[in-house]
């Protein structure tokens, strides 16, 4: 899930060999901040400064690994260490670029309702770091979306990979809808999915 204020906007995973390309999913934080508006010149060739070749380049490297093109840790491979890290339910993952690193961001709601979000290196699987935070509300949310369910994260991803070819760049579970939610990137566009966690029916 990533709680309302944390449901995921991810980015690409491939799970276990024969799936195809199939990434999973994560979240933007509460604290995420506007990053200036670029200041318009006469010129309409002109560079917008430092700060807008910061941000080409971190886009270039999102973009990077969208593509998969840092990344070797599968999807299932990064959950798995998660789990092993801080184990619990896995709501969330995403795959994502940071100075020039690919990581996935996995979070996970242990039984007790403590939140965990573990940082792994998707070049060699190591835990990169580890982030723990109190929610009772949402987790009772996230089990309740979750109840019955017979799809996890991963199965999830596979699913909205076998209704159409591409790379899936977010699974996260929305308990407003009660279900998975998967975006699917296939020749620049981006597809939309819902997974149903009972019956892994994809719409």
């Amino acid at each position: 899930m990533r709680r309302k204020t944390l449901i995921a906007t991810a980015a690409a995973v491939a799970v276990l060999a024969g799936t195809g390309g199939v990434a999973a999913a994560a979240m933007a934080d509460d604290d995420d901040r506007q990053r200036p508006a670029a200041v318009a010149t006469d010129d309409p060739g002109a560079d917008d400064g430092p700060r807008d070749d910061d941000r080409d380049d971190r886009d270039a490297g999102d973009d990077k690994a969208r593509d998969g093109g840092t990344r070797t840790v599968s999807l299932a491979d990064a959950v798995t260490a998660a789990r092993a890290e801080a184990p619990g339910t896995v709501v969330s993952a995403e795959l994502d670029e940071d100075r020039g690193r690919a990581e996935w961001e996995v979070e996970t709601l242990a039984e007790d309702g403590t939140w965990h979000e573990v940082t792994i290196d998707a070049a060699n699987g190591e835990v990169v770091t580890t982030r723990e935070e109190q929610d009772r509300q949402d987790a009772d949310e996230a089990r309740d979306a979750l109840r019955g369910s017979r799809t996890d994260l991963v199965e999830a991803a596979k699913a909205a990979a076998g209704a159409r070819p591409g790379t899936v760049t977010s699974v996260s579970l929305d308990d407003d809808t009660r279900g998975w939610e998967v975006e699917l990137h296939q020749d620049g566009a981006e597809h939309e999915f819902h997974v149903d966690p009972a019956t892994g029916d994809t719409t």
